[in-house]
């Protein structure tokens, strides 16, 4: 049996997080309870996230789950309590790098209206008389979200650079080495399966003869863009080649993967795919649940994709070869 436990960084926050909460200056016993329970929400919405279809809104729910009950503390403390106010500022720290823009100010939206709320669930006289108890907390949540914005727009300028392909906007290798380490390390502690899809452009070499590269770029951006629009939030493509690109899935097994893949060939050939008939074969591989090793399943995917070449292209076929690729209703 897999232990369920988060990874090591996230275990060490989460245990800073407990041990400090006695150090917070609350006058009720009872105010440290929704505290722990902030804490061991957002853990578990972490750590089981990948287990659902929407894994980002798993992820989202925790953190308004344990925002709700920073705000019930302070209600539960019954008194003006700036400390308490300013806990909840770290939470959209940990958004920010996880969502949008957009996201992020709808969590700081959220957060300005639970702090209101319980600076006045109890009458709001010492507010009244000293506004600043409430506007500093305020103030400086504003400030750390903009802050934090800047900083990640700018990171991700240059994370970009590094990680996404020029032509397609797909992530590239660099991408893919940093994802598949993460996800082999969440496999072995989750036990969850995960699995690989591997695609190539069938008579690629032969659309750059015909019609030039500069076609040929166009027939990749839009199989970028064909293939993106197919896949879940959590689900990441990789231009790994010239003209073969690999899809991770985690959470997800052999049968769930090559209807992915069936999806993904039937939009494909339905194209045109810049303005051209272009068609793709893919092999599939998945691993046993807590197995999961990168070079090991490409190359099983990678053989698959061999076996579709051989079967005439423009077909999906599995590395385990005991079921027959799945084939969509129409």
């Amino acid at each position: 049996m897999h232990a369920r436990i988060l990874p090591a960084h996230q275990r060490v926050l989460g245990l800073i997080a407990l041990l400090l909460i006695p150090t917070i200056p609350f006058d009720s016993i009872y105010a440290p309870i929704p505290l722990v329970c902030a804490v061991i929400g957002y853990a578990w919405a972490q750590h089981n996230a990948t287990r659902f279809d929407r894994p980002e809104l798993v992820i989202a729910a925790g953190l308004l789950f344990g925002q709700a009950m920073l705000a019930t503390a302070i209600v539960v403390d019954a008194r003006q309590h700036t400390v308490g106010l300013a806990i909840m500022i770290w939470p959209l720290v940990a958004a920010g790098g996880r969502f949008s823009s957009r996201v992020v100010w709808v969590f700081t939206a959220y957060t300005l209206v639970l702090m209101c709320g319980a600076s006045l669930a109890f009458g709001g006289a010492a507010v009244l008389h000293d506004p600043i108890l409430l506007t500093l907390p305020v103030a400086t949540l504003v400030a750390v979200v903009m802050m934090s914005a800047v900083i990640r727009d700018s990171d991700a300028q240059h994370r970009s650079a590094a990680i996404l392909d020029g032509l397609t906007g797909m992530l590239n290798r660099t991408a893919l080495a940093a994802r598949t380490h993460e996800i082999e390390h969440q496999s072995a502690v989750t036990g969850g399966p995960v699995a690989v899809i591997v695609g190539d452009v069938d008579h690629f070499k032969a659309v750059n003869d015909s019609h030039g590269h500069g076609v040929g770029d166009h027939v990749l951006r839009d199989l970028a863009y064909v293939i993106r629009k197919e896949l879940r939030a959590f689900d990441l493509a990789y231009r790994v080649g010239g003209e073969e690109f690999a899809v991770i899935m985690p959470g997800a097994e052999e049968g769930a993967a090559a209807e992915l893949a069936e999806r993904l060939r039937a939009a494909i050939a339905a194209g045109p795919i810049g303005g051209l008939a272009v068609t793709m074969s893919f092999g599939v591989a998945a691993a046993a649940p807590g197995t999961f090793v990168w070079d090991e399943s490409y190359a099983r995917a990678d053989a698959a994709l061999y076996l579709a070449k051989q079967d005439g292209r423009n077909c999906v076929r599995l590395a385990s070869g005991a079921v027959e690729p799945l084939v969509l209703a129409a």
